[in-house]
């Protein structure tokens, strides 16, 4: 993984310099350099073995430019090393051949490896200093600027690609939190719409099984009964659309007259004891959800003839029970179960399941000090 990411931030840190317009404006004031090797030219006439070597090492010289360019900026180490070659080849002439030792130092700065890069140019300004003594009495002055201006411009050039390599892991890293957060609000809406169509759905079928037991022998209570299927259904594409923004509103009152509706349309006994709750909305709407889900789970798999939900708030969390008297026994959590985990999780609450003969005892605590 680190291995991955390191090879993608290098990529994407040779693209800032070799796509498009940018690389263009790379490649042109990288070579604006050039004319200072042949500025002596102007004070004196080369001989020809100068001119013929100086033109070779040009030649040469942007060969190897335009083999780097076409590998987006990133040198190899013999490419550097090269460059480096042809100034040394040329410090026989009475010329500029610093500029492409000059050169090999900037270059050797954006090497793949950080480590080979400040090694390499360590390397070359040595070797510069110890052919320091060939120079003092001739051509000293190209020397000293090549030792001078090639370690500046090369540590220079290191610290840019540094800062390059840090902004391009910045942005591969705002890339993945935005990455996650958008596999996070997914992972929300899908929880979200999985209780709630649970739960509107369950209620349908029972209502709508009603009705149908209702209808040959009481039409207008089986009537009734398909307009509360219809209202469930209306109030379902309502809260769908509330959940792909965010169950921010969900209200725990709400929930407790829908549960006390469908637990009744169930055949369910409901009691319910509920404290008044003001002042912790994000707490509320989380256990309204776990309400919704436990609720949906009691009608569709407990088979209880009786359900009893408390909520009972206190100075430091809110707490939500609702026990059956079903069948119980081993308990398999769902996606709606995992999802009302996750809920509580991300608001630093808890929830305990506990599942026997005599039932199941669901307990969702949603913490307030911290959300006061």
């Amino acid at each position: 993984m680190d291995q991955e990411r390191s090879t993608r931030t290098d990529e994407a840190s040779a693209l800032t310099l070799a796509d498009g317009p940018n690389r263009r404006r790379w490649s042109l004031v990288f070579l604006s350099y050039v004319p200072f090797y042949f500025i002596s030219w102007l004070f004196r006439k080369p001989g020809v073995l100068e001119i013929s070597a100086s033109i070779a090492g040009l030649a040469a010289f942007l060969t190897l430019f335009y083999l780097i360019w076409s590998r987006k900026g990133r040198p190899a180490l013999w490419q550097v090393l090269a460059i480096y070659a042809i100034g040394l080849s040329l410090s026989g002439f009475n010329t500029g051949w610093s500029v492409y030792t000059i050169y090999a130092m900037s270059f050797s700065a954006r090497m793949g490896s950080r480590r080979m890069a400040v090694r390499t140019m360590i390397g070359m300004e040595l070797v510069l200093l110890a052919l320091g003594p060939f120079f003092m009495n001739y051509n000293w002055p190209v020397w000293a600027s090549g030792v001078l201006f090639g370690g500046i411009t090369g540590f220079a050039g290191l610290m840019q690609a540094d800062i390059e390599r840090k902004n391009e892991e910045l942005a591969l890293a705002h890339e993945e939190v935005r990455a996650l957060a958008t596999t996070a609000e997914r992972e929300r809406i899908s929880r979200d719409l999985h209780d709630l169509l649970g739960h509107t759905l369950t209620l349908v079928a029972v209502k709508a099984e009603l009705a149908a037991k209702l209808v040959s022998r009481d039409a207008q209570a089986a009537e009734r009964e398909m307009e509360s299927v219809a209202a469930a259904a209306r109030e379902a594409l309502a809260e769908v659309r509330t959940a792909v923004v965010g169950m921010k509103g969900a209200s725990l009152t709400t929930e407790l007259e829908r549960a006390k509706i469908a637990l009744a349309a169930a055949n369910i006994q409901a009691e319910i004891l509920a404290a008044e709750i003001d002042g912790y909305p994000g707490q509320e709407a989380v256990l309204a959800m776990a309400l919704r889900e436990a609720i949906t789970n009691v009608i569709r798999h407990s088979g209880a003839t009786r359900c009893q939900i408390r909520v009972a708030p206190s100075p430091v969390a809110l707490t939500l029970s609702i026990v059956d008297d079903g069948k119980g026994g081993g308990l398999a959590e769902g996606s709606g179960l995992k999802g009302m985990r996750t809920r509580l999780s991300a608001i630093g609450g808890d929830l305990d399941i506990v599942s026997d003969k005599s039932g199941t005892r669901l307990v969702a605590t949603a913490p307030v000090e911290a959300h006061q």
